[in-house]
């Protein structure tokens, strides 16, 4: 097998590794793969051929995080942690049987503020985020 090869299958990988969700870093490796690919069909050393790979993904790896960021911002509609800001979600039933709280599609463990019982269904005011824990309280 010749080396253009061995670069190709590893670009193949790295490419269908990023539909794991890996923020563009494999993508961009997989196309560093490819330019080292094509080093490998100019018969340029295995060292020449390392360095495409390491130079490309150095330039690609945050030029594409960038393009990412830029034209495919997050839908999310939440504020960032620490942001106060008053948000409601519906306590779900999870497949464990414990009650937890869906928010824009997430679901995070809940506990209630005053120790108060939570029901399937309800909606309710998160108070804050203990970890990935949700307090909250019923709304008034």
């Amino acid at each position: 097998m010749l080396a253009w090869h061995l670069w190709l299958i590893a670009a193949l990988i790295l490419l269908l590794a990023e539909l794991l969700g890996t923020g563009f870093f494999a993508f961009a490796m997989g196309l560093a793969a490819l330019a080292a690919m094509v080093a490998a069909l100019l018969e340029v050393g295995a060292t020449g051929q390392w360095f495409a790979f390491a130079l490309a993904t150095a330039v690609l790896a945050p030029l594409l995080k960038k393009v990412f960021r830029e034209f495919a911002p997050s839908r999310r509609q939440s504020g960032l942690a620490g942001e106060s800001r008053h948000q409601t979600g519906t306590l779900v039933r999870h497949h464990t049987g414990e009650l937890r709280l869906k928010l824009e599609g997430d679901l995070f463990m809940v506990r209630s503020q005053n120790g108060a019982e939570l029901k399937e269904g309800e909606q309710v005011e998160i108070v804050r985020f203990d970890g990935i824990t949700a307090i909250v309280k019923r709304p008034e």
